[in-house]
């Protein structure tokens, strides 16, 4: 194509798992998430937080798991993948029960990590006993990274995590003994670090090599030694800009390189378009979004992806069926290994080629 540009996304046949295809739902009501074929769910960000350790164990050793049993067997039920995020640290359990950060003043001490661990480790055992052989997943905290460098003290109150990196590598570890010690073929995700970009040098690749590489409390590992599976949030800048995903992607792997990870599969286990969100686009250009998010990340190697949230009133699309039906449609294109092979033009677009032509979104 005469003064245009590409950048190949892969020269070979792209093709994907069914578990490639995942989703958040936020209300226990559209937990079946009717209409759209997935394989992959997270149980993040659940209604009225009851997900978090803080409303789990709501005081020392009271347990109240009503919610979470019916988001667990509901999915399971439905042959779903589950990746169960372990967060949300109660206030009783802090080790800066008054501290305020991204879930507001309601939620005191959250972000923190524990004051005494082995009330952690009781959690993560807890929550493998009870749902071994249904959870497979379990995912160790929310974006830590998120207006912190990994050193602390942290400015503001929209932080997800406060501690530092040694104190979120010993929460890995000791999540992985107590889970893999009540199910050994439980598989740990990594911290999901969040605003990548296609650059090198930026503060989210930072953090990642800076976690990864931090001692643990055990003397002799860091927690790169304690994950299965790289978890990231590949959420895009201003105007959704797609045309950044393939770079994005490029660092990533890039801090995984630098880490001594490269062989883990990476997950991508949340993002959506945000700078405009969902409920601003068109079914055209929420089309176009997935279209060319999936197309490249299947293309560039993530090995799941999961959309935040398909019943999220600005996020979600939910009471979209034109969309619901092409979430579907594309999902059976990567499925079917016919995209043979993909590129990304100057201006953005996608074009991939199969056996019966060209397709430029």
């Amino acid at each position: 194509m005469p003064n245009s540009p590409v950048t190949v996304l892969s020269e070979n046949p792209i093709s994907v798992a069914p578990e490639f295809f995942g989703m958040h739902a936020n209300r226990r009501a559209f937990d079946r998430l009717p209409g759209i074929m997935l394989k992959t769910v997270r149980g993040h960000d659940l209604q009225n937080g009851k997900g978090r350790w803080r409303f789990i164990e709501t005081s020392d050793n009271t347990w109240t798991f009503t919610d979470l049993d019916a988001w667990v067997n509901t999915h399971y039920d439905a042959g779903r993948d589950l990746l169960f995020t372990l967060y949300g640290t109660p206030t009783w359990a802090s080790a800066r029960p008054t501290e305020i950060g991204a879930y507001g003043p309601g939620n005191p001490g959250t972000q923190a990590e524990p004051a005494d661990m082995t009330k952690w480790d009781r959690f993560c055992a807890k929550i493998a006993s009870r749902y071994r052989g249904k959870i497979k997943y379990y995912e160790v905290w929310n974006e830590p990274n998120m207006y912190n460098d990994g050193t602390a003290p942290i400015p503001g109150t929209t932080f997800f995590f406060s501690g530092t990196f040694a104190k979120l590598a010993e929460i890995v570890r000791r999540a992985n003994i107590a889970i893999k010690a009540v199910d050994p073929t439980a598989k740990i995700v990594s911290p999901a670090v969040t605003n990548w970009a296609a650059k090198a040098g930026q503060s989210a690749e930072n953090y990642f090599t800076g976690m990864m590489a931090a001692p643990t409390g055990d003397g002799s590992t860091t927690m790169k030694d304690w994950v299965d599976i790289v978890g990231v949030h590949l959420y895009l800048s201003s105007g959704n800009s797609t045309a950044d995903l393939a770079g994005m992607i490029d660092r990533v792997n890039a801090a995984k390189a630098a880490a001594g990870v490269s062989s883990m599969e990476t997950w991508d286990t949340e993002s959506a378009p945000i700078a405009p969100n969902a409920s601003a686009l068109s079914d055209d250009q929420l089309d176009r979004y997935l279209t060319r998010f999936m197309v490249t990340a299947a293309a560039k190697g993530i090995a799941r992806t999961m959309y935040y949230q398909w019943d999220n009133d600005v996020m979600g699309f939910r009471e979209r069926i034109n969309i619901g039906g092409r979430w579907n449609a594309l999902r059976e294109l990567l499925l079917s290994g016919s995209i043979l092979s993909a590129s990304k033009l100057f201006d953005g677009r996608l074009i991939y080629r199969t056996s019966t032509g060209t397709t430029i979104v």
